[in-house]
C-alpha cells in the first residue's frame, strides 16, 4: 500500500501545476526520480533479498534501494534509447510504471508463501541499547545529514553548466530527438546521459538544479553508505569518522554538484563491497539468500561500469571478499558457484546491453585512443605525487590532506607493530615515515635516467602492509583496495588529475579506523566522558575548519576559484602561489549564459557567434544550437573561464577582436559584470574599444533566467560535436591513410545564381593521430576555366584542427561556399581536399591498394543558372 500511495502521489506532482514559489521544476524532478528510480529500486531490493531469511535491516535496505534505483533508471533508459524514434513521455512513464507493477506483483506473490519466514525476520531498525548511545547516534546522523545536504544541495542551481555537463545535457536532448547512436559518441559510459534524459523526458524541462539532482542524491547516499560500510568493517565510530571525511572532502563535494558519473561510481562501489562483506561476515549463520545478494551486487557493479570504466575497480575488493566467502563455504562450494553464475549472468547481460554494440561501433576507436594515449599513456611508470598533492590541497585544505597522510602513517605503524616482531616493526615503521618525509622534501628523488621509479618503494611499502600477518579480513581488504588503486592512479596513469578519487574511499575508511582507535585509546586513559568531550571538541573544530573551506569554495556564489587572490579565505595555508588551472570541476561559476539564450530567442541577437569559452558544449546549450563559427561570427561573448586562458590565448583573442568588433553590451550576475558582448561592425579598432563598460547596454541575469528555463525544451538544433547526423551521400575516400571522407550533405537555392551560397557539409573520420594541421579547400570550376565558387578553412569553422582529432571520431565540417559574382551558367564539378597552408602541399588521395590517385576528391556536380 505504501508503494501504491507513493506512486500515485508522484504521478500527481509530476503533472500538477504548482506556483513558482514552490520551485515546480525541482518538485517535478523529485517526483520523476521517485517514480523512475527509488520506488522500483526499493521493490527490486525487496524482491531479491527483502523477503529472505536474512533481509537487510533498515539502514541497509534504504541504501541498497538507493543503489538499485540507479540500476533501474540506467537499465530502463538504455533499453528505451535503442528504440526507433525519440524518447517520449507516454512510453517512458509506461515503462517505469510497468517495471514497478511487475516488481510489486513479484513481491506479493513471493510474500504469500514466505509469510511465516518474514514473521521471523529480525528487527529492521536496531537501535543502541542506552539512551546516551541513541542520542549520540541521532547527533551523528544529523551532523552528517546537515553537512551532506548543505555542501551537496546548497545553491545547486547557481552555476552555469560547465563543459562536460553541457555535453551530457545536449546528448540527453539528442536522445529525446531520436539520435539512437548518441550514447556511442561518449568516451565513457552512458549513465551521465541517461539520468538527465530520464528527467528531461518525464518533466519536459531540464535546469541546472534538476540535471544535477540525481548525482547529488547519489553522492549523499554514498556518504551514509560509507558510514555503514565503516561500521561493518570496523565499528560505528570508525564508519562515522570516515563518512564525515567523505562529507567534507572537496573531490566528493565537487562531483556531487555536476552532471557527471563519479557520484554513481562512488555509490555503486561502496554498496558492492558492503554486500560482499555482509555475506562474508554472516556466512557462518546459514541459510542466506546468496543468489539474491550476489545478483544485486552484480547489477550494482555493472551500473558502476556503465557509468565509467573506473567502476571496475570495485571488483578488486569484491573479488577478494568473494574468495573469502568461497573458502568459508567450501563444503557448499556448488551453492556459491551456482549463485555466482546467476549473478554474473545478470550483471553481464546489463553490461552487454551497452558494451556489446559499442565495441563494434567506429567511435569505439576514438575512446580507446583517448584512454590509452591521453589518460593511461604508453610509458609508465610515472610520478604524479606532486601534481596530486597540489590538486588535492586545492579541492580540500592542506590541513585535511596532511591529516589523512598522518593517519595513514599511523595505521601502517599500527599494523607493523601488531603483526611483526619488535625490531622488524620498528624498522618497517621507520622506513614508512622516512619514505614519506623524503618524498615530501623531493618528490623526484628516485628519478633515474629520465624515468621516475618512485613506484618501487611505495609498492614495497604497501605490499608489506597488505601482507603483514594478524590482520582481520576487513583490514586486509581495505588496505589492498587502497594500495592497488593508489598505485594505479599515481604511478601507472599518465594524467590522473581528479581521477585519483578512485582510491579515496578506502583511504577514508583506513583513516576512520585509525582515528577511532585513537579515540578508544584516549578513552581508556582519560575515561569515556573526558574523551568524549575532547573528541567532540576536536571533531567540531575540524568540521568547522574543513567545512568552512568547502562552503566558500563550492557553495558560496562568491566564486572563490574565479577570484582566487581576492576571495580565498584567510588562514588556510597552501604550498603554491596560484592553484593549478587544469581539471577544475564543481566550483561555482555563472557567466550569465542564459541571457544570451534569451536574447537569441527574442531576436535581439542573430547570426553566428564566437567566444573565449573553451568548450563548444556550453554555448551550444545556452544559445539553443546557434552555430559557432569564428570566421563568420557576428557576435563575440567574452567570459572568464575557471581554467584561465594562457597569455597566447589572450593575445589571440585580442588580435581577433581588433578585426572589426566593438563592445555592444554586458551581462551582470548578482550585480557583477560577468560577460562582455561584442558586435562585428567592420571597424578595425584598438583593443579594447573606446566604449567604456559602464556605458554598455546592461542585461541582468535575474531578469532572464526564469524565461530561459521555461523555454529550454529538448527540441533545439543539435550539431557537431553533440551528435553525428545521418550522412545523406556516403562516400569513402582515403587521404594518405590519415583521414577518410565518409560522405557529404549539400544544399543551395535553385536555380543557383551568382552571389548565392552553397552549404556543404563534409564528414571526415581520422584513421590515426595526425601531427600536422591541415586546411580544407572547397573549389568549383570547369577544367581549364576560372574559379566559380571557393571556400577554404580549417575544419569545423576553424575550431577543430586536425592535430586534435581522435582516431575513429567523426568530424562534421560545414562550409558556406560563395558563388562568384561573375560566375557563368553551367554544370561544374565541386572538389575538396587538404593542404598545408605554410607550403601549399596537398594531402594525397589513395586507392584501395594504397597508390596515389590524386590530390583532391570530386564530391559532386553543381549547376549554376537554369538548365
Amino acid at each position: 500500500m505504501i508503494s501504491v500511495a507513493a506512486a500515485l502521489a508522484a504521478h500527481i506532482f509530476l503533472f500538477l501545476p504548482l506556483p513558482d514559489v514552490l520551485q515546480p521544476h525541482l518538485v517535478q524532478a523529485v517526483a520523476a526520480l521517485l517514480l523512475a528510480g527509488f520506488l522500483p529500486g526499493a521493490l527490486l531490493v525487496h524482491a531479491l533479498v527483502g523477503q529472505s531469511d536474512d533481509p537487510p535491516n533498515g539502514w541497509e535496505a534504504v541504501l541498497l534501494s538507493s543503489g538499485a534505483a540507479y540500476v533501474v533508471l540506467v537499465a530502463a533508459m538504455l533499453g528505451l534509447s535503442y528504440l526507433p524514434g525519440g524518447l517520449s513521455l507516454p512510453l517512458t512513464l509506461a515503462l517505469f510504471d510497468l517495471i514497478s507493477l511487475s516488481l510489486l506483483v513479484w513481491v506479493l506473490w513471493r510474500g504469500a508463501w514466505q509469510k511465516q519466514q518474514l514473521a521471523q525476520a529480525p528487527a529492521r531498525w536496531p537501535l543502541p541499547a542506552t539512551a546516551g548511545e541513541r542520542r549520540l547516534l541521532l547527533a551523528g546522523v544529523l551532523l552528517l545529514l546537515g553537512a551532506g545536504l548543505l555542501l551537496r544541495l546548497g545553491n545547486l542551481g547557481y552555476s552555469d553548466f560547465q563543459g562536460d555537463e553541457a555535453r551530457a545535457t545536449l546528448r540527453a536532448a539528442a536522445g529525446l530527438q531520436g539520435y539512437e547512436d548518441v550514447l556511442f559518441l561518449h568516451k565513457k559510459g552512458p549513465t551521465e546521459i541517461l539520468l538527465p534524459a530520464a528527467l528531461y523526458t518525464l518533466t519536459g524541462h531540464l535546469t541546472e538544479a534538476t540535471a544535477r539532482l540525481p548525482f547529488a542524491l547519489a553522492n549523499l547516499a554514498a556518504l551514509f553508505a560509507v558510514w555503514l560500510l565503516g561500521k561493518r568493517l570496523f565499528n560505528s565510530l570508525a564508519g562515522w569518522i570516515a563518512a564525515m571525511f567523505f562529507a567534507l572532502d572537496g573531490y566528493f563535494i565537487g562531483f556531487a554538484r555536476i552532471v557527471q558519473y563519479q557520484s554513481i561510481v562512488f555509490l555503486m562501489s561502496i554498496l558492492v563491497v558492503l554486500i560482499l562483506f555482509r555475506l562474508v561476515r554472516r556466512s557462518l549463520h546459514p541459510p542466506q539468500p546468496l543468489t539474491g545478494y550476489l545478483t544485486l551486487a552484480a547489477l550494482l557493479l555493472a551500473t558502476g561500469l556503465l557509468s565509467h570504466y573506473e567502476g571496475a575497480l570495485a571488483a578488486l575488493p569484491a573479488a577478494l571478499l568473494w574468495g573469502v566467502l568461497l573458502w568459508q563455504q567450501r563444503s557448499a562450494w556448488r551453492r556459491v558457484a551456482a549463485a555466482t553464475l546467476v549473478a554474473a549472468a545478470a550483471g553481464g547481460a546489463l553490461l552487454a546491453a551497452f558494451y556489446a554494440p559499442y565495441i563494434f561501433n567506429p567511435r569505439f576507436a576514438a575512446t580507446y585512443y583517448y584512454l590509452t594515449d591521453r589518460r593511461i599513456g604508453g610509458s609508465p611508470p610515472y610520478n604524479n605525487l606532486l601534481d596530486v598533492f597540489l590538486r588535492t590541497t586545492l579541492y580540500s585544505t592542506t590541513y585535511y590532506v596532511l591529516l589523512l597522510i598522518g593517519l595513514t602513517l599511523a595505521g601502517m605503524v599500527r599494523i607493523f607493530r601488531q603483526g611483526l616482531r619488535r625490531p622488524w616493526a620498528a624498522a618497517a615503521s621507520a622506513a614508512a615515515v622516512l619514505l614519506v618525509v623524503v618524498t615530501f622534501a623531493n618528490p623526484a628523488w628516485l628519478a633515474i635516467g629520465g624515468r621516475d621509479w618512485i613506484i618501487v618503494p611505495f609498492a614495497l611499502l604497501l605490499a608489506a602492509v597488505v601482507l603483514t600477518p594478524r590482520q582481520t579480513v576487513a583490514e586486509r581488504v581495505v588496505w589492498l583496495w587502497f594500495a592497488a588503486v593508489m598505485l594505479l592512479a599515481l604511478f601507472l596513469t599518465e594524467k590522473p588529475r581528479t581521477h585519483v578519487y578512485t582510491f579515496f574511499i578506502p583511504w577514508l575508511l583506513i583513516c576512520g579506523q585509525v582515528a577511532a582507535l585513537g579515540w578508544h585509546w584516549l578513552a581508556r586513559r582519560l575515561g569515556a566522558r573526558p574523551a568524549l568531550l575532547v573528541g567532540g571538541v576536536a571533531a567540531g573544530l575540524l568540521i568547522l575548519l574543513f567545512g568552512g573551506y568547502a562552503y566558500r569554495y563550492f557553495v558560496s556564489s562568491d566564486e572563490v576559484m574565479l577570484n582566487y587572490f581576492e576571495k580565498r579565505p584567510a588562514g588556510y595555508w597552501v604550498t603554491y602561489d596560484e592553484p593549478d588551472n587544469k581539471a577544475r570541476f564543481g566550483f561555482p561559476l555563472n557567466n550569465g549564459w542564459k541571457v544570451i539564450g534569451e536574447l537569441y530567442r527574442q531576436g535581439e541577437l542573430s547570426g553566428y557567434f564566437d567566444s573565449n569559452e573553451k568548450e563548444a558544449w556550453v554555448p551550444a546549450w545556452y544559445t539553443r544550437g546557434v552555430e559557432r563559427c569564428p570566421r563568420e561570427a557576428q557576435w563575440y561573448f567574452e567570459i572568464r573561464n575557471l581554467e584561465p586562458f594562457s597569455t597566447e590565448d589572450e593575445l589571440a583573442m585580442e588580435h581577433y577582436l581588433r578585426q572589426g568588433f566593438e563592445k555592444w553590451g554586458k551581462v551582470q550576475v548578482e550585480g557583477r559584470d560577468k560577460m562582455i558582448i561584442y558586435q562585428r561592425t567592420g571597424n578595425h579598432l584598438e583593443f579594447p574599444t573606446q566604449t567604456a563598460n559602464d556605458n554598455l547596454r546592461t542585461f541582468r541575469f535575474e531578469d532572464f533566467a526564469a524565461a530561459f528555463d521555461a523555454n529550454a525544451g529538448p527540441q533545439l538544433p543539435l550539431t557537431y560535436p553533440s551528435v553525428d547526423p545521418a550522412i545523406a551521400h556516403p562516400l569513402s575516400y582515403n587521404f594518405n591513410n590519415l583521414i577518410t571522407l565518409e560522405g557529404y550533405d549539400i544544399s543551395y537555392p535553385t536555380p543557383l545564381q551568382p552571389g548565392d551560397s552553397i552549404r556543404l557539409t563534409l564528414y571526415w573520420r581520422g584513421q590515426q593521430p595526425i601531427a600536422a594541421n591541415y586546411k580544407v579547400f572547397n573549389q568549383m570550376y570547369a577544367p581549364d576555366g576560372p574559379m566559380q565558387a571557393q571556400r577554404d578553412g580549417y575544419p569545423v569553422c576553424d575550431g577543430r584542427e586536425t592535430w586534435r582529432w581522435d582516431p575513429g571520431e567523426l568530424i562534421t565540417d560545414v562550409y558556406d561556399i560563395p558563388v562568384a559574382a561573375d560566375a557563368v551558367d553551367g554544370l561544374y564539378p565541386l572538389y575538396t581536399g587538404f593542404y598545408l597552408e605554410e607550403t601549399g602541399e596537398r594531402l594525397p588521395v589513395l586507392d584501395a591498394a594504397g597508390s596515389e590517385i590524386g590530390s583532391q576528391v570530386h564530391v559532386t556536380d553543381v549547376r549554376i543558372g537554369v538548365e
